[in-house]
């Protein structure tokens, strides 16, 4: 009999999924115990139910109140984590509750607890109403050890099936979180930029992301990766200008035990974990020449060698590069390799500064005061109209990032549900002029008016911005004829002469 349980023992442990871990426990202890019927249960810390599998038991015959003994039985076993083996349930006067169970003469009865650091869950019910006493102390005996397989088995294949859904779950948040969608922008600019991002997205071309600090060059990365093709596979992003020269390359490429003081173990490095992924180099103007070099030979065949190592190695990786330095001046200093650059930049996004996309600092403002707010369990909070304008006439040279800062102070300092210009940091409130007319505006009527031509202003010449200052093409985008376009110029007074390049 102990070779016919370590024979089922190895189907059971052989099991990965849930499911079949259950369905096979079944079958071979209904085998094993001449149970005519039964089922296994697993619950979370809560009681809730994960996973069931029955054998002759339906939904109906379970909630039927015939089975009200067979609950109570399931349930004191649960929470008192011990075995039960009953020759009939019937003949303990505490199990006799119900009416409806009466008419019952037998219900011979198997328990047993699934455990795991002494704490339960999961259950195994079998049972047999027509055979009084049919589980003698040798058949629970056997069952009792065939269960500690089985809460092994169905424990790790549980763990393994929350890890997944984990991660599945993190998937799609992370998915959509980096959705196009969630990059927030009313800008005719971004728009056209996003409109790139979802072309090049699935595809395999490196890309090179350039703009000021603070615009989001890793947020576009990010849109890239997770709605590419290698959305299931790791990004990992590098700030190459936060690592020192004499580490950069081992970090990127990895490194063999002895390669250099302190190696004490070989080491895999960051290209290596990201392989079948995407990897975002940030900064990449801080890379030395040398490590240009052996950067470029990855690009051009997916071949590198860790430090200390002759060993080739292959990988593959979509490399998407950003930079807030002007790589062409760098490349006639000499400081940056000429045909890396091409490398790099087989499509070129470039993001512009928040000054230049002004009509999205509300927008912005306002996300980012929702997003505080719930961090800091705090009621919903407005911009006053004068702390708007003060947002508005300021340049943020430290664009996106600095607005998320001010918006941050603003709601931890707010004390009722509006937030005024005294909230704002002190650089952004001496920026509002004394006579400025937006704050000296006494209707609602005339601040609804002069906040509507402030807009269209700003689409306006957002607009003009985007196509070089092409009237007809920044009337197109606009979604109005030429004319109309031309009498909205006029209107506030705006050159499209100076929005060409």
């Amino acid at each position: 009999m102990k070779k016919q349980i370590l024979e089922l023992a190895k189907k059971i442990l052989a099991e990965t999924e849930v499911h079949g871990v259950l369905d096979n426990a079944m079958d071979q202890l209904i085998q094993l115990s001449g149970a005519e019927k039964g089922m296994v249960v697993l619950f979370d810390q809560t009681g809730r139910v994960l996973f069931e599998t029955a054998r002759n038991l339906r939904k109906e015959d379970i909630d039927n109140p015939e089975f009200e003994v067979s609950r109570t039985i399931i349930d004191k076993v649960k929470t008192g984590r011990e075995a039960i083996c009953l020759a009939n349930a019937f003949d303990d006067p505490s199990l006799q509750t119900s009416i409806s169970t009466k008419r019952l003469k037998i219900l011979s009865v198997v328990c047993l607890p699934l455990l795991h650091d002494s704490e339960t869950f999961g259950v195994i019910y079998l049972e047999n109403r027509l055979v009084r006493g049919i589980f003698t102390p040798q058949i629970f005996e056997l069952v009792g050890s065939f269960a500690d397989f089985i809460s092994l088995s169905a424990y790790h294949a549980l763990e393994k099936t929350q890890r997944e859904q984990h991660i599945a779950s993190l998937q799609a948040d992370l998915r959509s979180r980096y959705q196009f969608d969630a990059i927030i922008s009313h800008s005719p600019q971004m728009m056209e930029i996003l409109k790139i991002v979802s072309q090049v997205a699935n595809t395999e071309a490196t890309v090179l992301i350039k703009g000021e600090s603070g615009t989001g060059k890793e947020l576009v990365a990010r849109a890239i990766h997770y709605n590419s093709s290698r959305r299931n596979n790791s990004l990992i992003p590098i700030n190459c200008g936060a690592l020192p020269e004499n580490l950069l390359e081992s970090e990127l490429f990895g490194h063999v035990k002895g390669a250099f003081t302190g190696a004490n173990t070989d080491k895999a490095g960051w290209f290596e974990a990201a392989n079948g992924g995407t990897i975002f180099l940030d900064e990449v103007s801080e890379m030395t020449p040398a490590l240009q070099v052996k950067f470029l030979r990855v690009l051009q065949t997916g071949e590198y060698s860790r430090v200390g190592s002759r060993e080739i190695r292959q990988v593959d990786v979509r490399v998407v590069s950003a930079t807030n330095q002007n790589l062409q001046e760098l490349i006639d200093d000499g400081k940056f390799r000429k045909d890396l650059y091409y490398r790099l930049n087989v499509i070129e996004i470039e993001l512009p500064p928040l000054r230049n996309r002004k009509c999205d600092i509300p927008i912005l403002a306002k996300h980012f005061i929702n997003i505080f707010c719930e961090k800091y369990k705090k009621d919903e909070l407005h911009l006053s109209r004068d702390a708007e304008a003060c947002l508005l006439i300021y340049d943020f040279p430290g664009n996106i990032r600095e607005l998320e800062n001010a918006m941050q102070r603003a709601v931890t300092l707010a004390a009722d549900n509006i937030i005024k210009p005294e909230f704002l940091p002190a650089t952004i409130c001496q920026s509002r002029p004394i006579t400025d007319k937006i704050t000296m505006l006494s209707t609602l009527t005339e601040a609804k008016r002069r906040a509507a031509e402030q807009a269209e202003r700003l689409f306006v010449t957002d607009c003009l911005r985007a196509t070089n200052g092409r009237i007809r093409k920044a009337a197109k985008m606009a979604g109005i004829d030429a004319s109309n376009f031309h009498k909205i110029m006029k209107k506030h007074e705006i050159n499209s002469a100076a929005f060409k390049i």
